[in-house]
C-alpha cells in the first residue's frame, strides 16, 4: 500500500484565516437491503443512499458536518486518538490498513463475501 495515501496533513492559512484539513481517507461502498452503504472504517462512519452517487454525497457531507463539529469543539485530535490515528508534530496518520480490515463492520463484509468497492478519498475542509 502506497503510505502517501495513508497521511493526513494540516496547513494553516494565515492570508484567509482559515486552517486547511487534509485527509486521504478509506471509505468502502457495497450494497445492503437495496441501499447503497458507504462505511470509513477509520472514523467509523456510516452512510447509505438509494443510489451510489446519492451515497457518496451523504457520506461526504456527514464526514464534513463531522470535521466541523469536532474543530469547533476542540475534540478533534482527541477524537481521532480514540479511532486509532497517530498524531505526528505535522501530521495525522490512520489507522494501519490491517487494522483497519479488522473492525466489525469489514468482518462482517468478509464473512459474508460481499462485494465491494475501496475508494481512497482526498478529504479538504477549510475551517
Amino acid at each position: 500500500m502506497n503510505n502517501s495515501k495513508n497521511k493526513v496533513s494540516i496547513a494553516a492559512n494565515a492570508n484567509a484565516g482559515t486552517t486547511e484539513y487534509r485527509f486521504n481517507i478509506d471509505l468502502y461502498v457495497f450494497q445492503s437491503d437495496g441501499e447503497y452503504v458507504a462505511y470509513c472504517p477509520s472514523l467509523d462512519i456510516t452512510e447509505t443512499g438509494e443510489t451510489y452517487s446519492q451515497c457518496l454525497c451523504s457520506f461526504y457531507e456527514k464526514f464534513q458536518i463531522y470535521v466541523e463539529w469536532c474543530v469547533e469543539h476542540g475534540t478533534l485530535l482527541d477524537d481521532l486518538r480514540k479511532h486509532g490515528w497517530k498524531i505526528l508534530k505535522t501530521e495525522l496518520k490512520p489507522p494501519s490498513y490491517k487494522i483497519q480490515m479488522g473492525t466489525a463492520e469489514m468482518k462482517r463484509l468478509f464473512d459474508n463475501n460481499v462485494n465491494f468497492e475501496r475508494i481512497v478519498s482526498p478529504m479538504r475542509i477549510a475551517l
